[in-house]
């Protein structure tokens, strides 16, 4: 018991001793405590590690399990940042406890055993580190640094998905309250320069290719856009599609006839004429019905 007492002595010594040369920070960093949950079956072994975490900056032990089925326990109930983990342990062992991480809300896990021949299946659990008994200071501020780290970068990037989806929500509900916006005009380039092109003056709007053409006011240019994506940005009470390569304005629209060969045509002011697909001359009539 005397040297048992000696070595946990001799173990804080070293620990507060290490504390001043690798912690320099430790007085002018305020950081948010470190939550942790220790869980091993040896009294000592606990007693040890809680002397040396005295000497480390911002960690506060929340709970100790002396068992696996307590550690998966408190760990669920206390909801710790970090786990410093037994792998040899009854009822239920350290891998055992570290599966249950995830659904106790992903706490970080540090392995701390008195053998090395589960380190490698400790780090296909994707644990922060694996410590050797007795645990080298160093080590443990080390390991608990980087669960720091990785910690810090999971709250930050739920902190990014939370605001994301806050924004998401409000644009809906804007979008909701106000009605979808459309596009109001076209910038077009030009011979070097763009040309602002109201929505409302575009006679119609044709495919070619990988561009399309408006008509207006006697004036034709290329724009390089796609029908689809018009068919989204265009108010259809505006522009209408009557074909998969045609819009037109519904206030230049005259009238809808049928040519000598039978198709549908939409007349419009200019007197140009564009064909009205199957696809779209149901709706066509149907508008051009419910406008009188």
């Amino acid at each position: 018991m005397a040297s048992a007492r000696a070595s946990s002595r001799a173990t804080a010594s070293h620990a507060a001793a290490a504390s001043n040369s690798i912690c320099p920070w430790r007085k002018t960093v305020s950081a948010q405590p470190l939550r942790l949950l220790l869980a091993d079956d040896e009294p000592l072994a606990l007693r040890r590690i809680k002397l040396a975490l005295q000497a480390i900056p911002d960690v506060e032990i929340v709970g100790a399990a002396s068992d696996g089925a307590q550690a998966i326990t408190q760990m669920r109930d206390l909801r710790p940042d970090v786990v410093l983990l037994d792998i040899r342990m009854p009822l239920a062992d350290g891998f055992e406890v570290a599966n249950a991480v995830e659904d106790s809300g992903g706490p970080e896990v540090i392995f701390v055993s008195a053998f090395d021949s589960y380190a490698l299946q400790a780090f296909e659990t994707s644990a922060v580190d694996y410590l050797l008994k007795p645990v080298e200071f160093e080590r443990l501020a080390s390991a608990l640094g980087r669960a720091r780290e990785r910690r810090a970068a999971k709250d930050a990037g739920r902190r990014a998905e939370e605001l994301a989806a806050v924004l998401d929500a409000l644009k809906r509900e804007s979008e909701e309250r106000e009605g979808p916006r459309y596009d109001k005009e076209f910038w077009i380039r030009d011979r070097g320069r763009f040309l602002r092109v109201p929505v409302s003056d575009v006679e119609r709007i044709e495919a070619e290719r990988d561009y399309v053409r408006l008509y207006w006011d006697g004036r034709t240019l290329l724009h390089r856009e796609t029908m689809s994506n018009l068919e989204e940005k265009l108010d259809p009470n505006l522009m209408l599609r009557v074909h998969r390569s045609a819009f037109v304005n519904w206030k230049r629209l005259k009238a809808v006839r049928r040519d000598a060969n039978g198709r549908l045509m939409a007349v419009l002011e200019s007197g140009d004429e564009v064909p009205v697909s199957r696809a779209y001359a149901q709706r066509v009539m149907q508008e051009m019905k419910s406008r009188g």
